[in-house]
């Protein structure tokens, strides 16, 4: 039997740039809830949400309903999700139920319920994105988001959306259909600032290439386009033929140019092109940030 010997063993990093990160994006989401969605009687998505719903129809401050809905998601999470991650989105259910308690809904309120919705979906998702991005979470759904992501490769915020369709259907017990339509808007807006924080203004494209004309095509993405690629090797089901497929990674803006490669120096290239939420490595991102 081959034995293996493990030189390097992985271990989460506590940092108190995360920490730090965490405790601001959790003041930043208290104070979207409290002085511009409370106030404009609008929700925020998740347990947050729910917290809201349940404050209207019991009279009980919202960060007490947080704080009871987070402990059996906590209990359920547990198991699928990091030591750390659990620790962070401790720190940072505390500081929200903290920071939601301390700041109290202001007495003024935009007129007009869109630019409400707008304004505390950009600052709630501002402030979920950077508690995201620094490898932690607030519970409630955020933590249901990480593991499906885990374990399907959805983005967290199309995830959370996806979720937060449950918060509108209960909001319709205690708001009418305008406010739960006016916080539908506040919630997918939030989503989109979610991905934005977290993965960027860029995605980028993985294109897998079949070509006769590979070595030359190789040449051209290494030294025109200046990327990396990787072949494969791969036999055609219906012809039996032995074939190269080229692997590469570009940034959107470059997908025209990589097709114009392509095409030229081989017309009969066949290019699939899959849109890559994520790329970790030389002229990409370097730093490792997950869950």
């Amino acid at each position: 039997m081959k034995s293996f010997h493990i030189e390097k063993k992985y271990r989460e990093i506590f940092s108190a740039k995360d920490i730090g990160g965490i405790l601001l994006g959790s003041f930043i989401l208290a104070a979207a809830i409290q002085w511009v969605l409370v106030p404009s009687n609008l929700l925020t998505g998740g347990v947050g949400g729910i917290a809201i719903i349940l404050r209207f129809l019991t009279g009980i401050e919202i960060w007490i309903w947080y704080l009871l809905l987070n402990i059996p998601i906590f209990i359920a999470g547990y198991k699928y999700v990091s030591h750390r991650f659990v620790i962070y989105s401790l720190i940072g259910t505390a500081a929200l139920t903290l920071f939601l308690g301390i700041l109290k809904p202001m007495g003024w309120t935009l007129d007009d319920n869109l630019l409400s919705a707008l304004l505390g979906g950009v600052i709630a998702g501002l402030g979920s994105g950077i508690i995201l991005h620094s490898k932690g979470s607030t519970g409630g759904l955020d933590i249901i988001a990480v593991m499906i992501r885990r374990f399907r490769g959805y983005n967290i915020g199309q995830v959370t959306f996806a979720s937060n369709l449950l918060v509108l259907t209960l909001s319709l017990i205690t708001f009418n259909i305008n406010l739960a339509l006016f916080s539908a808007i506040a919630i997918f807006i939030s989503s989109q600032v979610i991905d934005f924080v977290i993965y960027g203004p860029e995605l980028n494209r993985t294109a897998m290439i079949i070509s006769h004309n590979c070595e030359d095509i190789t040449y051209a993405i290494i030294n025109n386009l200046h990327r990396g690629c990787t072949t494969l090797p791969a036999r055609g089901a219906y012809t039996g033929e032995d074939i190269n497929i080229i692997m590469v990674t570009v940034a959107r803006t470059q997908l025209p140019r990589l097709k114009e490669v392509v095409f030229q120096l081989d017309p009969q290239a066949f290019i699939t092109v899959s849109e890559t939420i994520e790329v970790y490595g030389k002229g990409f991102r370097t730093e490792l940030s997950d869950f």
